[in-house]
């Protein structure tokens, strides 16, 4: 599965999701092909991305 992000870029996601890491701006999360750093421009748009991350299966 893939989220775009305001920018239009595409963050790919592999189910299923084994852990997730928030600080401010950065999102870490790790799935079946390992763990994934991303830095987004703003607060509402980590919230957006964390948000979508938790209702994937």
């Amino acid at each position: 599965m893939s989220f775009t992000t305001y920018h239009g870029t595409d963050i790919r996601v592999a189910c299923p999701v084994h852990a997730i890491s928030v600080n401010k701006h950065k999102v870490a999360f790790a799935d079946q092909f390992g763990q994934k750093l991303n830095v987004f421009t703003s607060t509402q748009e980590a919230k957006a991305f964390v948000s979508w991350l938790l209702t994937i299966h």
